[in-house]
């Protein structure tokens, strides 16, 4: 059984795709997955940027590659959500998350942003249950810097057991290839 470590953000369509493909891939007892939330673009407001206008056609455009991107028999779906977010707040939430609990959470998170178009803010952090202003943690910190020190720090990014490190698309492609997609 393959182990690995994936960073990605909830804001991220791309690391939406990864913690699919994560996830079948544990259901199917190919792989443990250690999930590790960053905080891709911290210089979004805490309020977020609403996607409007050019941000509109850079989600767009990300949202039309990673369609590209899903395989055939590959159930997945995107929508835009009203704001980006920043993803302060629910990087701490899943950090803070009992481990056995966090891939529901994962799960969630990324089903309201990329699934529904909902913010991830305070309101439906409160609503999943997590503490509304989680602490900030060593784990966030310690994941942060591991991300950070990988040398291109891109989410989603995936370390193999072996130590290997594959980067956005090449994770991507490389979840595919363990799902046999």
């Amino acid at each position: 059984m393959e182990h690995l470590v994936i960073y990605g953000d909830f804001n991220c369509p791309f690391s939406a795709l990864a913690s699919s493909r994560a996830d079948r891939l544990e259901r199917g007892g190919t792989a443990t997955v250690d999930w590790r939330a960053v905080e891709h673009d911290p210089d979004i407001p805490p309020t977020g940027i609403r996607v409007v206008d050019d941000v509109a056609v850079e989600v767009d455009r990300e949202i039309d590659q990673v369609r590209e991107l899903v395989a055939a028999g590959e159930s997945f779906e995107l929508r835009r959500p009203a704001v980006r977010s920043n993803t302060h707040a629910a990087v701490a939430a899943y950090a803070a998350t009992e481990p056995s609990r966090r891939s529901a959470l994962r799960a969630e998170l990324f089903d309201a942003c990329w699934r529904r178009g909902e913010a991830l803010d305070e309101r439906l952090l409160a609503g999943l249950g997590c503490e509304p202003s989680p602490p900030s943690s060593e784990l966030v910190a310690t994941w942060r810097d591991e991300w950070l020190g990988t040398g291109r720090p891109i989410v989603p990014l995936m370390v193999l057991a072996d130590g290997y490190v594959s980067r956005g698309l090449g994770a991507l492609a490389r979840l595919a290839d363990l799902l046999g997609t």
